[in-house]
């Protein structure tokens, strides 16, 4: 009875431990899993994502930032070709008093986050939606930009669609205070540049050398006109002018050639009757602008058969005024309306 006891008390203690040790066996391989199980791939490939995201941003290399950037703007990069630091940049709607008060220019974009040596580069995030005071939509205006060097004169940049811009040089045609700033410009998603110099130069009232070359044309072509008679005429004019010019009166009376050439020595001029049509026509085809503006009341299509197609165009839905349509060339803004039978007609030139 005692041994067979004992036996069983064997037995149990045997099999406790045999449990015991299954039990250790069975933690032992959770363990193992919970080890190998945890992945790191996954952040190395976000990593990678970000990095391709940011690569593709045009404006992400450039540290000199105007504005805040969000889904209501649009970037434009300026670049300052210059040779002069400019400290501090200011935009404002063009205005038509001629007011460059400080007033008028708002805040400084720059705001001494950062200067622009020459050929430097900064984004501006501008606002899509521009209004003037009274509501409309704004499609053009002005940059206004300050130097480090405060005894240097600012600049100023007119009419400017910076909405349709995507990349702005600011410029200098000449050098010291005989410098004309001008800009030039690439619209998005074209790659011809545009040119502001000859505007600036017919708002200043300074002709192309172009324009001369244009004029003296057609001046000789006046006086090929006028000599229909002979190839001799020109040098009867200057025969007949001397002759005045020593009081023989007998010789320009003895010919109709000589009182006519007498007349015209008078006068300077008289005999120029002819000479206005061809000096209009080539400042018509000059200002392009001008003969836009000959279109005001008439069809768009009208307009563009005379001045060719636009650079680009947008719209704008009115609740006051209705649709309004602008289309941008190189040296000028259109802006039309739609009349009641849906015609579009050309509202204004500038």
């Amino acid at each position: 009875m005692k041994k067979r006891y004992l036996i069983l008390a064997g037995i149990l203690a045997a099999s406790m431990l045999a449990a015991g040790c299954g039990k250790k066996s069975s933690v032992a391989p959770e363990q193992k899993v919970e080890a190998t199980v945890t992945p790191t791939v996954t952040e190395a490939a976000k990593s990678d994502v970000v990095e391709m995201q940011t690569s593709t941003d045009d404006t992400a290399n450039i540290k000199n930032v105007m504005g805040t950037k969000s889904e209501t703007t649009t970037s434009i990069v300026f670049t300052n070709k210059i040779d002069s630091t400019i400290s501090a940049i200011y935009v404002r709607p063009t205005r038509d008093d001629g007011d460059d008060s400080d007033e008028t220019w708002g805040s400084d974009l720059v705001n001494g986050k950062f200067t622009l040596a020459s050929n430097d580069k900064a984004v501006y995030y501008m606002e899509k939606s521009q209004k003037d005071d009274d509501g409309n939509a704004v499609t053009s205006f002005d940059v206004r930009v300050t130097f480090s060097d405060e005894d240097q004169n600012d600049c100023f940049f007119r009419q400017l669609p910076l909405l349709t811009i995507s990349q702005l040089n600011l410029c200098m045609d000449g050098e010291g205070e005989d410098g004309i700033p001008y800009a030039t410009y690439l619209t998005s998603g074209s790659t011809k540049e545009v040119s502001t110099l000859k505007d600036v130069k017919a708002r200043l009232g300074i002709e192309d050398d172009s324009e001369e070359s244009d004029s003296s044309d057609s001046t000789d072509s006046t006086d090929s006109t006028d000599s229909t008679d002979s190839t001799d005429s020109s040098s009867t004019d200057s025969t007949s002018s001397s002759t005045d010019n020593s009081g023989d009166n007998s010789d320009s009376s003895d010919s109709g050639n000589g009182s006519d050439s007498s007349s015209s020595s008078d006068s300077g001029s008289d005999s120029s009757s002819d000479t206005p049509n061809p000096t209009e026509t080539p400042s018509s085809d000059d200002d392009p602008a001008s003969v836009a503006a000959g279109y005001i009341g008439q069809s768009m299509s009208d307009l563009e058969n005379a001045c060719g197609s636009p650079n680009g165009s947008d719209y704008e839905d009115e609740p006051e005024s209705g649709k309004t349509g602008y289309y941008y060339y190189d040296t000028f803004t259109v802006s039309t309306t739609f009349d009641d039978n849906g015609n579009e007609v050309v509202s204004g030139v500038w």
